[in-house]
């Protein structure tokens, strides 16, 4: 097994111990059915970040309100940020809990609630966990590191297409490669 991808079955874990401990999936599946999508759910983890999201047939904000609250009392959560997107482009409810696993370890959880029937990450995150050759993650996982070491970000499913339809082999060549795309428009694009 390369470094790259020991380092992120590691951080793979503790995202998962993370979803466990904080019993995420069991708080939101009160409330509708719930996916763990992006680099958790692809198994490329490299900063410390889970996406969830949440479809539910009547999305509520007291829902949100409700899962929220008990994890507020937590020591260890450090922040909760709400975000009513429903009349945007992203037409859902935003939560992001701050978890600081450590002292130098800072976890975010980044949580969707949308109407069941809105579009969702969980067939992307589903068919690039699948289109994924061993040499491929090793080669999203490096380019997600380069970008991590000189403090700017790799953006999800632009780097899964930027490796895996253009060959995009660096984080130099994927900044080529994304030009002044918009990075928060929506895709339709899955891996071919």
């Amino acid at each position: 097994m390369s470094d790259l991808r020991a380092r992120a079955d590691a951080r793979l874990s503790t995202a998962y111990e993370l979803v466990r401990e904080l019993d995420l999936l069991g708080r939101w599946s009160q409330y509708g059915d719930v996916d763990i999508v992006g680099s958790v759910g692809i198994g490329v983890v490299v900063a410390p970040d889970i996406d969830l999201e949440i479809h539910s047939d009547d999305p509520q904000v007291a829902d949100g309100f409700a899962v929220m609250q008990p994890l507020a009392e937590l020591p260890k959560s450090r922040r909760i940020t709400y975000l009513d997107a429903r009349d945007r482009h992203e037409r859902g409810q935003y939560w992001k809990l701050e978890y600081e696993l450590t002292p130098d370890e800072m976890w975010t959880i980044d949580m969707w609630v949308m109407k069941r029937g809105a579009s969702s990450g969980a067939p992307l995150t589903a068919a690039v966990r699948d289109a994924l050759t061993p040499e491929l993650r090793d080669r999203v996982l490096g380019i997600k590191e380069e970008a991590v070491a000189i403090g700017e970000r790799a953006y999800g499913y632009w780097l899964y297409q930027a490796v895996l339809d253009a060959g995009v082999r660096s984080y130099a060549e994927y900044r080529t490669w994304l030009g002044d795309r918009n990075i928060y428009e929506r895709t339709g694009w899955i891996p071919r």
